[in-house]
């Protein structure tokens, strides 16, 4: 491990052997003393604190248990996660569908608590944990945590805890925290398997935990394996990409089969004969919108008494996964018709050289769907955690921690050096005939096609984390407990990626980047139940980076009981997300490039300079995104099985890392990253924003934008200068109220539940960049670049999730309802009345008219879940249990959204009516 290999890596292992060195004199003092009780590792360690056997004070904390996690029917982590509404992403969602949306952006679906991070940023805000351990991120251009690694059958319970937890944790936790809890002992021998099926769609998982508890301890082993088909565009009615303002809503593609040829602009003639000018339309269906992916994880873990006052845990994880998104090979050429190139094929009453835009598709030759994009990831890991009692009530928590993980992204597509030569070929040898591909051409086909865009990561994670804690005094409310503890981190991130038109497997010739930081953190935390009924808590952590300095973070709590059934709590917090390797790497890619021609103009705005110089990478004095977090809410029990609970919470992060997008809202949004001027931008602005830059590529760009001048001063003929570097540009503003209620009753037969819960958002308010305006997203908009254009149109978003369940049991037989709604919301009405009328760039749309609707409907999906446990006292039918599960029984779509080039839904995403059957045997 050559890379751990740090000062501070030999200064932590000295600073932990010096610990364990003095813990056999410590053990022997206490273990003479009779009145230490014996310890059977049995403490409860609780999501957002480090004190043993206490919760959170003044936080809301969700516990997901093993009812749910069967009640779901989840073969996943990331699946049981669909049933909290706080996990705003997942909610009422098919968490595999998000792994085909960018492949290259998006290497893992990762839970995102009040939605704070977007989903392509290269780290998340939302810190997810196992058994309140970090493991090493995976992705190539994101470092996230898979919640998937885990087999959902060594899953114990989940607890999500929804205020801002850096004060204990550190970086990530901004929106919350999410701690996946496995079974620490387990004896005998589970299986359970899982067969499921929806219209042209299949899944199935198996799983297995071997186990022995011999009283002073545990260890068991549990391997799953789950494997989906894919789903594909043309399998659901709801998925479409047409037209919204055509009568018969007329599909928006053009390279169909047979395809089409353009000339100019916008003169469009439909293949084969060349003599209609209406083209040939095609809805893209062959894309995969659920990939096909296969997964295997295991856990082992060991739990040990060592001794009266000693306790081992140690645990090892193994976990891949492999993803495969398909589409059509498809696209457009220029075909020339000087030189005239082999299969040109002239339109009558056109020129007979004019170049041509052949529009294709490559189906007939290599098949539909043949285009296939892959992601895929390994990780493993191993932790030994210590817990030694230090006498008088005292306690010592040592934990070591290691975890790798290599992930890759490989997606198919043309090289486009090539299929520009091959739209110029005079010979058939050197040309590709795109009016009607065949297997005529097949051997250039095969050169055409083969290459990728391919990248991979390499991330290592090292931690080292000692904690003590105990009881200094007691109040008259009860006892003062206190902790205090070091945590030592390391992590090594390597990355590599390669564009198009390199041959496919040229990723594995490509030289690493390599990036590496170190983290040593301070924390502490007390308890103090001042009287009986009010308990205020304190907790602060001060991390120290090598990379980019230090952050310190605190947070307060209070909880008052002012009778046995009623808590009021309240709490505010600092948080913190740092950048991720993935950002600061950037800074060793930073680019700068010259072209001349206008990439993007704003709206009624006619440049006569063409020219632009931009700057790609990362900013090198990236800084911390930080939120101010604080929340308010009660717990009521005042009914034997009645519980009610509601929380206000109020999220300000700011300082998001961020890109700037690559169009003309780049003038609304990111104003401070962008200088224009019609006639051309001066050449001393130019030559200072280049050499600003301080690369070595400054002098050669300015030389390209002034050769052939003169008298540059007079001559230069740049419209824009723009940074594009990733930076601290962004906000975001959210507060809302969370939400349960339930009420459980016995009856004679067996018992009945129901419950509601949910989260509602009162406003959510962000800001692009320093200068941008402050939208309300959950409202719809628009942003204007300048009085009477219109660049931006933003729709609203979902401001209610909601879950209700009601369920009866009757012996051993269950049976559950669950309604999961997510909100309406209003859209941005864009169509050639509007005022100021749309334009073109915004949505897409010749026309210039964008979507005729003002309203995104809400999605209301229906649940059912059965399970019966054979009533058998010994024999093979003893712990034998059957499950069903109806998922969207009522196989309802998602509400359309009439969006030009957007896919025909939103709120929400569904497989289906999907049927689930399950078995689980205990030996």
């Amino acid at each position: 491990m050559k890379t751990l290999r740090t000062t501070e890596f030999r200064r932590a292992i000295l600073a932990s052997a010096a610990v364990f060195a003095l813990l056999p004199n410590v053990a022997l003092a206490q273990s003479n003393a009779a009145e230490e009780p014996e310890g059977d590792g049995s403490e409860i360690v609780v999501t957002g604190t480090i004190l043993r056997g206490a919760a959170p004070v003044g936080s809301n904390a969700i516990t997901v248990g093993q009812e749910k996690i069967a009640e779901t029917g989840a073969t996943t982590a990331n699946e049981l996660l669909t049933s909290v509404p706080q996990v705003t992403n997942l909610f009422n969602n098919v968490p595999q569908s998000r792994l085909g949306v960018a492949v290259n952006q998006i290497q893992v679906v990762r839970p995102n608590l009040r939605n704070l991070a977007g989903e392509t940023s290269s780290s998340s805000s939302t810190l997810v944990m196992f058994d309140g351990r970090r493991i090493a991120p995976v992705g190539v251009t994101q470092n996230a945590i898979d919640p998937d690694i885990l087999p959902p059958i060594a899953i114990e319970r989940v607890e999500v805890v929804t205020d801002g937890g850096s004060a204990t944790y550190g970086s990530d936790a901004v929106g919350g925290v999410i701690n996946f809890i496995t079974r620490k002992r387990f004896d005998g021998l589970k299986v359970q398997a899982h067969y499921g099926f929806a219209d042209n769609y299949k899944q199935y998982d198996a799983a297995a935990i071997l186990g022995k508890d011999w009283g002073s301890g545990s260890a068991y082993v549990a391997y799953s394996y789950q494997h989906n088909d894919p789903l594909f565009a043309r399998d659901r009615d709801f998925i479409k990409d047409v037209d919204w303002l055509s009568p018969n809503l007329t599909p928006r593609g053009r390279s169909c089969t047979p395809g089409n040829v353009r000339i100019g602009s916008a003169a469009f003639f439909a293949l084969p004969g060349l003599t209609s000018t209406t083209p040939n339309s095609c809805d893209y269906r062959n894309n995969s919108v659920v990939p096909e992916s296969t997964r295997h994880s295991g856990l082992a873990r060991l739990h040990q008494e060592l001794s009266p006052w000693l306790t081992v845990d140690l645990g090892a994880f193994y976990g891949e996964r492999k993803s495969v998104s398909s589409s059509d090979y498809a696209g457009s050429v220029t075909v020339t018709g000087s030189p005239l190139q082999f299969y040109y094929l002239p339109v009558p009453g056109q020129s007979a050289t004019a170049s041509q835009t052949v529009f294709f598709n490559l189906n007939s030759v290599l098949g539909a769907s043949s285009n296939q994009s892959r992601s895929s990831f390994k990780e493993w890991g191993a932790n030994a955690e210590f817990q030694a009692d230090l006498g008088g009530g005292w306690q010592m928590r040592t934990l070591f921690n290691y975890s790798n993980s290599d992930s890759e992204y490989h997606i198919g597509g043309f090289n486009s050096t090539l299929l520009t030569n091959f739209g110029r070929g005079t010979t058939a040898a050197t040309a590709i005939n795109f009016y009607n591909p065949s297997a005529a051409d097949i051997a250039n086909i095969q050169q055409l096609i083969n290459t990728e865009s391919a990248g991979q990561g390499r991330e290592e994670l090292f931690n080292l984390r000692a904690i003590v804690d105990g009881t200094l005094f007691t109040l008259p409310g009860g006892d003062v407990k206190v902790a205090a503890g070091y945590e030592f981190a390391r992590d090594n991130f390597r990355q590599r990626i390669v564009a198009a038109n390199l041959a496919v497997g040229a990723l594995a010739g490509t030289r690493f980047v390599p990036y590496g930081r170190s983290v040593n953190s301070f924390f502490g935390e007390v308890q103090a139940p001042v009287i009986e009924q009010v308990t205020l808590s304190a907790s602060v952590r001060h991390d120290r980076f090598s990379d980019f300095g230090n952050t310190t973070n605190p947070k307060f709590g209070i909880s008052i009981k002012p009778v046995s059934w009623l808590n009021l709590r309240g709490n505010y917090s600092t948080s913190f997300n740092a950048p991720s390797p993935v950002d600061q790497l950037g800074v060793f890619t930073n680019t700068l490039f010259a072209f001349p021609f206008n990439a993007f103009v704003p709206a009624g705005v006619t440049p006569v300079a063409n020219g632009v110089v931009a700057l790609q990478g990362s900013n090198p004095g990236l800084l911390p995104q930080t939120a101010k977090t604080w929340s308010v809410g009660f717990d009521m029990d005042p009914l034997e099985g009645v519980h009610v609970s509601a929380s206000y919470y109020n999220v300000k992060f700011k300082d998001i890392i961020g890109t700037p997008a690559p169009n003309a809202t780049i003038f609304a949004l990111n104003p401070n990253n962008v200088i224009a001027n019609v006639n051309g931008v001066p050449l001393a602005t130019i030559t200072s924003f280049i050499n600003a830059s301080g690369l070595s590529s400054a002098a050669a760009t300015l030389a390209s934008v002034t050769a052939g001048c003169a008298t540059p001063a007079n001559c230069l003929n740049v419209y824009e200068l723009v940074d594009f570097r990733k930076g601290n540009i962004g906000s975001v503003n959210v507060d809302g109220i969370d939400f349960v209620a339930s009420y459980r009753g016995k009856t004679g037969f067996g018992g009945f539940d129901f419950g509601v819960s949910g989260n509602y958002a009162l406003n959510r308010k962000s800001q692009a960049g320093v200068g941008a305006p402050i939208v309300n997203e959950l409202i719809a908009t628009n942003i204007f670049v300048q009085p009477g254009n219109v660049s931006l149109q933003r729709n609203g978003s979902s401001r209610l999730q909601l879950q209700a369940t009601a369920g009866i049991d009757v012996g051993s037989f269950r049976a559950q309802a669950t309604l999961n709604h997510s909100a309406g919301y209003a859209t941005y009405r864009c169509d050639a009345t509007s005022t100021p009328v749309c334009n073109a760039t915004t949505n897409g749309n010749p026309s210039g008219s964008g979507q005729p609707q003002d309203r995104v409907g809400a999605f209301n999906t229906v649940n059912l879940f059965f399970k019966y446990d054979v009533p058998a006292e010994s024999g093979l039918l003893r712990d034998l249990q059957f499950t069903l599960n109806v998922n969207n029984v009522l196989d309802t779509d998602p509400p359309v959204l009439r969006a030009i080039g957007q896919s025909g839904y939103a709120n929400g995403f569904t497989l289906g009516r999907l049927i689930q059957f399950g078995v689980a045997k205990k030996f």
